[in-house]
C-alpha cells in the first residue's frame, strides 16, 4: 500500500499535518546515567517525572538508532589543534578515522514532539500562522522543562524527512545522524532533504504464498533518485505485559536493552497521555468494583481464571495505593513500539527472537501484533494521527513508576572533543571516546589521570598511548621507568629530540644546585633530599652547617655552583678549622664521599635538558625502600646507602618535573609507572598534590599507574584525580578496591567485580593470551562523575603502535 506521510508543511521545528494538527519537535539531550550511584539515578528519574507531569496529551517520545557521522567525529578530534604545527597528530587522526570507519559506531537520536493544537491549513502557512505557533511552542516549552534538565532544542526543518526516510530504510541502508543545532553549525549549501516515496507491504504478501501472507511483519520498499530500490524488512514489537514489580534502579530501565545487541537495529517510540490523580482513583474504584463482582460470581469456583482475577485485583489495589499515598502522582497511559529492521527476512526473524529473549529475562513479554504492523509503524513518524490501535496496546502506571523507565538517558563518557582513545562499551553503540586531557585546563578541570590494573592488563600500553598524544600535540613529558627491559625506550626513539637518562650510567646530572635556577629553591630542595641521603638530621650540627653553607649569599661569595663545589669547599674548610667545626665539616665530606653517586657529584656532567619533548628516566637499577622502611622510624634510620640513593634520586626527578611543568606555557606531564614507589614518600605525595591541585592553573598533568589504587592512591590529592581507568584485576580484593576507587557501589553492583575479574580483557588458552578484539577493556570514571566501560585503543599508525607495544616477542627454545 502506498504511503502518505503526515506532513503538509514545515517551518523551523513546526509541522502542519494533513489531518489538521500542528506539532513542535525538539531534540532531547539525554541525561548521563551509566553506572552512577543510586542517588544520582534517582535525580534522573525525578527529571523524567517532572517532564511527564508537564507534557500535553499525545506527546510522542522518539529514539532512532543511526550511524554516527564520521566526518563530524574527525572534526571533533581536531578541535583546537594547530593543523600547521602538528603533522604527526594529523597522520594519527587520519589513520584513526579508517579504524573507526571499520567499527561503524552508532548513536541514538532522541526527540520529543508536542501537539500545539488544530489549524485548518490551506496551502502554505502564512507568516502570521508561523509566528503564532512559534509563540505557542515557546510558551509550552517553558512549562514542560522549566529547569532545562533535557535542554530541549528545536530541530531543523530537514529532520522530519530524515525520520520518514530512516523509517522506510530501517536496518537496510546507512545514513548519518543529523546534528543537534546546539552543537553544530548549519550548512548553507547543503540540499534540503525531502520525503522519499515508499510502499509498505504488510506481511510481505508480494513475495509469499497466500498461506503466509499474514505474517506479523512489514516489507518497506523505496526507490532512490538514482533508481535503486531498497527493501527493508521490519517488525513492530510492543510490550504485552510487564512484571508486577520493576525495581528502580536496575530493573525498570527496559529500553536500555535495545542497545548493545550485535547486528540488531532497533528504534522506539512512546506515545503518552496523562490523567489527573482524582480521576484516575475514581476510575480505579469502578474497575475494582467490576472485578469484585466477577470474583463474587466465582467465589465457589477454583480455577486458573479465578487466580488471574485475584492477581488483577492485587495489582490494581497496589497501583491505587501508590496514587493514594503520593499526592503529586498522576496516571500515565503509554503505548510503546519497538521497531526492528533488517536487510532480509531471515535476519529480521533472528533479530525478533533475540529481542524477545532479552525482554523475557526481564519478565516482559513483547510481541508483533498481527494486522497492526502498518499502524504501529506510523507511530514512529511525528505528527501521525492517533489511532485506536495505540489504545489497544497501551499500559497504565503512575508517574513515579513511569519515571523509572528513564527513557532519555545516555552512557556517555569522557569528553565531547579531542583525541580518540577508544570506544564506549557500556552504551553498546561503540561511540568513540574523546579524551581532551591536554585542554581540560581551559575548562578549569584537572588533567590528572590515574590508572589501575594487574600486570599485563594494559596500563603501560595506555600510558604510552597518552604520552604519544602529548608529543604529537607539542607538549612534553617526563617518565619514570622502573621496567627492567626499558619498555619506554622504543617510544622514545620514535619521538625526535627525546632524552634518555640512566641513573647508574648518567649522561646528565641531577644535582639540584645546578638544575634549579632559583637559589632559594635549590637550597630548600638540596636540604630536603641530600640530608636524608647522607643520613644527617636536619637539626644536627652538620645539618645546620650545610644549611648555612647553602645560603644564596654564601654560595655566591664562594662560587659554589654544584654539590661537588660544596664538597670541595667543606674539605678545604675542614683542613683550616679546629674543634667542633672541623668535625662537622669532616662528617659532611665523609658522608658525601660514601654515597658514590656521579649523577649528583660529578661536575663534568651537563644539567638535564628541560625543553625536550620526551624525557625517560630509567630507575630499574635503583634499590628502593619498601613502604614499611619509609614509614617506620627505626627501619628508615637503618636504610642501606643504595636504597637511600634510590629514594633521593626518585624524589629529585619528581621535584625536577614539578619545577619544569608547574609554570605557565607548554603543556607538560609527569608520568609515574608503578606509582607506589613514588606515592609512598612524603615528597612524592607533596608533588602529586601540587600537580593535582595546581596543574590546571599551569597546563600541567600527571599520569599515575598502580596495581592497588586503595593502597597507592590514598591521600586527599589522589581522591581529587578526576580521570580514572581500571583495567583487568583478577585478584578479588584488588578488583573490589579498584571498583570502589572508581566510585562504584559495591554492595548494590557486586556483579561488576566478576566483570572486572573475568570479563575485562580476559586471558584465554594455555598461554593466557588476550584476543586482539578484547584488549584494552576497562572501567572508566570521568571528571563529570560518570562511570562506564570502554575499550582503549593504541595508536592507529603502525610505526607508533609498534613503539608502544609492551608484549614481548615469542622466544623459541
Amino acid at each position: 500500500m502506498k504511503l502518505r506521510q503526515p506532513t503538509a508543511a514545515r517551518r523551523h521545528h513546526l509541522q502542519w499535518t494533513h489531518h489538521g494538527g500542528v506539532f513542535a519537535t525538539y531534540f532531547v539531550e539525554a541525561i548521563d546515567y551509566g553506572l552512577r550511584q543510586p542517588e544520582d539515578k534517582a535525580g534522573v528519574a525525578d527529571a523524567h517525572e517532572s517532564l511527564i507531569l508537564n507534557c500535553p496529551d499525545n506527546t510522542l517520545l522518539l529514539s532512532l538508532q543511526a550511524p554516527l557521522d564520521l566526518v563530524d567525529v574527525m572534526n571533533r578530534s581536531l578541535d583546537r589543534v594547530d593543523l600547521h604545527r602538528t603533522p604527526d597528530y594529523i597522520k594519527e587522526t587520519l589513520a584513526g578515522y579508517k579504524r573507526i570507519a571499520e567499527i561503524a559506531p552508532l548513536t541514538r537520536i532522541y526527540t520529543i514532539t508536542f501537539p500545539l493544537g488544530k489549524s485548518a491549513l490551506r496551502g502554505e502557512p502564512s507568516a502570521r500562522d508561523v509566528a503564532e505557533q512559534l509563540a505557542a511552542a515557546e510558551e509550552l516549552l517553558t512549562v514542560i522543562d522549566p529547569e532545562s534538565n533535557f535542554r530541549l532544542q528545536p530541530v531543523p526543518e530537514g529532520l522530519l524527512p530524515f525520520i520518514w526516510n530512516h523509517n522506510l530504510m530501517r536496518g537496510s541502508a546507512l545514513e548519518h545522524a543529523p546534528h543537534n543545532p546546539a552543537n553544530a553549525s548549519p550548512s548553507t549549501t547543503a540540499p534540503t532533504p525531502y520525503f522519499l516515496p515508499g510502499i509498505l507491504d504488510e506481511g510481505a504478501r508480494t513475495e509469499k504464498s497466500f498461506r503466509r501472507s499474514f505474517d506479523p511483519m512489514l516489507k518497506a520498499m523505496i526507490r532512490l533518485d538514482e533508481g535503486e530500490v531498497i527493501n527493508s524488512y521490519q517488525a513492530m514489537l510492543t510490550p504485552m505485559s510487564f512484571p508486577p514489580a520493576m525495581g528502580f534502579p536496575g530493573h525498570s530501565e527496559f529500553l536500555s536493552v535495545l542497545d548493545g545487541i550485535p547486528d540488531v537495529s532497533v528504534d522506539w517510540a512512546m506515545r503518552v497521555r496523562r490523567r489527573d490523580r482524582e480521576s484516575a482513583m475514581q476510575l480505579n474504584e469502578k474497575v475494582l468494583g467490576k472485578l469484585g463482582v466477577q470474583l463474587g460470581e466465582r467465589d465457589t469456583d477454583v480455577g486458573f481464571h479465578t487466580q488471574e482475577l485475584r492477581r488483577k485485583v492485587d495489582t490494581l489495589a497496589a497501583y491505587n495505593d501508590s496514587l493514594a499515598t503520593n499526592e503529586n502522582a498522576e496516571e500515565v497511559e503509554f503505548t510503546t513500539v519497538l521497531a526492528v529492521g533488517a536487510p532480509t527476512q531471515a535476519d529480521l526473524t533472528r533479530s525478533i527472537g533475540t529481542l524477545k529473549a532479552k525482554f523475557r529475562r526481564l519478565g516482559i513479554r513483547v510481541d508483533t501484533p498481527r494486522g497492526a504492523q502498518r499502524k504501529l509503524w506510523m507511530m514512529l513518524n511525528p505528527g501521525a494521527p492517533a489511532d485506536s490501535v495505540y489504545t489497544d496496546y497501551q499500559h497504565v502506571t503512575a508517574t513515579p513508576d513511569w519515571a523509572g523507565f528513564v527513557p532519555f538517558t545516555t552512557a556517555r563518557l569522557l569528553d565531547d572533543t579531542g583525541p580518540i582513545i577508544g570506544v564506549n562499551l557500556l552504551s553498546g553503540l561503540f561511540e568513540p571516546l574523546h579524551f581532551n586531557f591536554l585542554n581540560k585546563v581551559l575548562s578549569d578541570i584537572s588533567p590528572a589521570i590515574a590508572i589501575a590494573g594487574e600486570l599485563g592488563s594494559g596500563k603501560s600500553y595506555f600510558t604510552k598511548t597518552l604520552i604519544s598524544i602529548i608529543a604529537d600535540l607539542l607538549g612534553q613529558f617526563l617518565v619514570i621507568d622502573r621496567s627492567q627491559q626499558g619498555e619506554y625506550i622504543p617510544l622514545l626513539q620514535s619521538i625526535p629530540g627525546s632524552v634518555l637518562i640512566t641513573l647508574d650510567d648518567p649522561r646528565f646530572t641531577l644535582d639540584p644546585l645546578r638544575l634549579f635556577n632559583d637559589p632559594h629553591k635549590a637550597r630548600r630542595i638540596t636540604l630536603d633530599t641530600i640530608l636524608p641521603l647522607l643520613n644527617i638530621p636536619v637539626v644536627s650540627a652538620p645539618g645546620t652547617l650545610l644549611a648555612e653553607t647553602l645560603q644564596p649569599e654564601h654560595r655566591a661569595a664562594h662560587h659554589l655552583r654544584s654539590l661537588a663545589d660544596v664538597r670541595d669547599y667543606l674539605a678545604r674548610q675542614a683542613e683550616r678549622s679546629t674543634g667542633r667545626d672541623a668535625d662537622d665539616q669532616h662528617a659532611l665530606v665523609r658522608a658525601m664521599d660514601a654515597v658514590e653517586a656521579p649523577v649528583l657529584f660529578d661536575r663534568a656532567l651537563p644539567p638535564m635538558p628541560l625543553t625536550a619533548t620526551a624525557t625517560v628516566v630509567r630507575t630499574h637499577t635503583l634499590a628502593l625502600p619498601t613502604v614499611d622502611e619509609l614509614t617506620l622510624t627505626h627501619a628508615y634510620a637503618n636504610l642501606p646507602w643504595r636504597k637511600r640513593l634510590g629514594h633521593t634520586l626518585y624524589e629529585l626527578v619528581g621535584l625536577l618535573a614539578r619545577d619544569q611543568f608547574l609554570k605557565p606555557g607548554r603543556f607538560g606531564a609527569l608520568v609515574v609507572d608503578e606509582a607506589y614507589h613514588f606515592t609512598a614518600t612524603t615528597v612524592g605525595k607533596q608533588i602529586v598534590e601540587e600537580f593535582v591541585r595546581d596543574g590546571r592553573k599551569h597546563a600541567a598533568g600527571i599520569i599515575l599507574s598502580s596495581q592497588d589504587p586503595k593502597a597507592d592512591y590514598a591521600s586527599t590529592a589522589h581522591n581529587l584525580i578526576p580521570n580514572r581507568f581500571a583495567f583487568r584485576q583478577r585478584h578479588t580484593t584488588l578488583a573490589t578496591n579498584s571498583l570502589e576507587w572508581l566510585g562504584v557501589d559495591i554492595e548494590r553492583d557486586a556483579y561488576l567485580i566478576k566483570q572486572l575479574r573475568e570479563n575485562t580483557s580476559p586471558p584465554v588458552g594455555r598461554g593466557e593470551t588476550v584476543a586482539p578484539n578484547r584488549r584494552g577493556e576497562c572501567f572508566i570514571a570521568d571528571g563529570r562523575g560518570r562511570i562506564g566501560r570502554g575499550k582503549i585503543f593504541g595508536p592507529a599508525r603502525e610505526d607508533r603502535a609498534r613503539a608502544v607495544s609492551t608484549t614481548p616477542e615469542q622466544v623459541t627454545i
